[in-house]
């Protein structure tokens, strides 16, 4: 079968980007002719990709095959030639040029607009004309973009939710575009009922006309290990990793703290452009060797550091965990600066720069009804810049707690369920999409109310309380009740089950 996907952005760093890859990884093993277009500038590096090169009206140059692993199918990626600018919604990548849609000038929406209906509509012709499914990602602008070049009832549009918040809710010109391509589209496939009912309530013209469906986890990467053995792994493959050398190097907390000392907001921002935030930390496989032999509490992070996604919670709340436990701060993001500030913040025991730290970035800080913290943070606390999908499923499973403390509406929580599938407890904010993964879990261990605490005013101690809740549960216990979480998951999310039923949607 052929099978066009479009997809605005990459295929990593992101959950909508990790959903693209999967979905034209399975495919492509199943047997089917996969075209893909996206905005990766190197899809090379990709296993399932066997061919690519660019695309626009002009056609399809620059054809390359990769000699990939042979598989029943075939994966071709194209990336449609848009300019220098690629529209993001809260994603950021250094090694592009972006704006946010909401700040898009009327000619640059139209220039990126038309060139991916000119690059769509090359591309399926050259590959063989109209497809027999195609699925497009997000409310906007992919299937706007695709009604333009396939026609309505040619594809199926899913939902990604940062869609819907940060371009469609803020602005009706994105309203619109929401309306042109949802409407028009086979079905609407939304990840949850929270992003459901969020797209019907900003398009109410996609009503009984949507279909929900759980995104996947690679079970067979993400699976619970002990800890030691997960570790040791991990270290091993930083070591062997070149690109280690670009990341953020340790003399930049130095320039944090004096950053902080002057309270200096644009000093922190610029630090976060001296390294490549793609790559892991040089220093990381010397952090993870020194948790190898740690056996007490280890919570953390693991995601997108920006504001929108409450970090800061994990970190207030490790504060003031036993001096015994450790907290893990996993993920990349220009946002680190400002978390490290906090940390910097919290061992000065200065409430002045905690003040000055929330009044200058949003950060939701709890610092004056918390408790003091139980000693030092630094010697607890481990930074590890950006771990990919070859370091994520080791990271996950040395964790006891996983914390997702998203501040924004969520679609699914695709890296809570990943923590579940790795033996770690997912600890998530009760809200959107996060609260549907929390309430499955939760019934699949008949624990209720376990994984999740309540958001807004006062979550961080609310956090805490949940975390010392779990921990507190016995060890042999908690092992028992991560095997039953990990088990719900290889059953009822993979990306086998997504794809299969994507397909059927689109095909029906």
């Amino acid at each position: 079968m052929r099978i066009c996907l479009w997809h605005g952005w990459l295929l990593e760093g992101s959950g909508s980007n990790v959903y693209t890859a999967r979905i034209t990884e399975i495919l492509r093993r199943q047997g089917h002719d996969v075209l893909l277009l996206c905005q990766q500038p190197d899809p090379e590096r990709f296993p399932f990709v066997d061919a690519w090169g660019a695309v626009s009206g002009d056609g399809v140059t620059d054809l390359r095959e990769a000699g990939s692993a042979t598989a029943a199918g075939r994966a071709t990626v194209l990336r449609p030639r848009i300019g220098p600018l690629l529209p993001v919604f809260v994603d950021e990548y250094s090694e592009l040029e972006v704006k946010k849609f909401p700040d898009l000038s009327g000619d640059e929406l139209e220039t990126y607009l038309s060139c991916n209906v000119e690059a769509l509509r090359a591309a399926v012709e050259w590959h063989g004309g109209p497809p027999d499914a195609a699925i497009i990602g997000h409310a906007v602008c992919g299937p706007a973009i695709a009604h333009r070049a396939l026609g309505a009832g040619a594809y199926v549009a899913k939902l990604h939710g940062s869609d819907l918040e940060y371009a469609v809710r803020l602005q009706e010109r994105y309203r619109t575009l929401a309306a042109e391509g949802l409407e028009a589209a086979r079905a609407v496939a939304g990840t949850s009922d929270d992003v459901i009912a969020r797209a019907i309530a900003l398009v109410p013209g996609i009503r009984g006309h949507t279909v929900k469906i759980a995104p996947g986890v690679e079970v067979d990467r993400f699976r619970p290990l002990p800890r030691r053995e997960a570790l040791t792994e991990l270290r091993d493959r930083l070591l062997a990793d070149p690109l280690t050398v670009n990341g953020r190097p340790g003399a930049t907390n130095a320039q944090v703290a004096v950053a902080v000392s002057g309270r200096d907001a644009r000093a922190l921002d610029e630090l976060a452009f001296t390294y490549d935030q793609t790559a892991p930390d040089p220093d990381a496989a010397a952090r993870t060797d020194a948790l190898i032999g740690f056996d007490g509490p280890l919570v953390g992070y693991f995601g997108k550091l920006i504001v929108e996604k409450g970090a800061e919670r994990v970190i207030e709340a490790g504060a003031r965990l036993p001096t015994s436990a450790r907290t893990a701060v996993i993920g990349f993001g220009r946002f680190r600066e400002w978390l490290e500030a906090l940390v910097v913040a919290i061992d000065a025991g200065s409430p002045d720069a905690e003040r000055w730290l929330a009044e200058s970035s949003d950060m939701q800080l709890e610092f004056d009804t918390l408790a003091p913290p139980t000693g030092p943070l630094r010697d607890r606390i481990t930074f590890t810049g950006r771990f990919d999908h070859r370091y994520a499923p080791l990271a996950l499973a040395a964790l006891d707690v996983q914390v997702v403390p998203s501040t924004i509406p969520e679609a699914f929580g695709m890296v809570a369920a990943e923590g579940a599938s790795a033996g770690a407890f997912p600890l998530v904010a009760r809200h959107s999409g996060l609260a549907e993964v929390a309430a499955a879990l939760e019934t699949a261990i008949d624990r209720p109310g376990l994984l999740s605490f309540e958001p807004g005013p006062g979550a961080t101690s609310r956090l805490l309380r949940a975390m010392e809740r779990i921990l507190t549960i016995p060890a042999e216990e908690r092992r028992e009740l991560a095997a039953v979480a990990s088990a719900f998951v290889a059953r009822e999310w993979t990306w086998e089950r997504t794809a299969e039923r994507l397909l059927a949607v689109a095909t029906r």
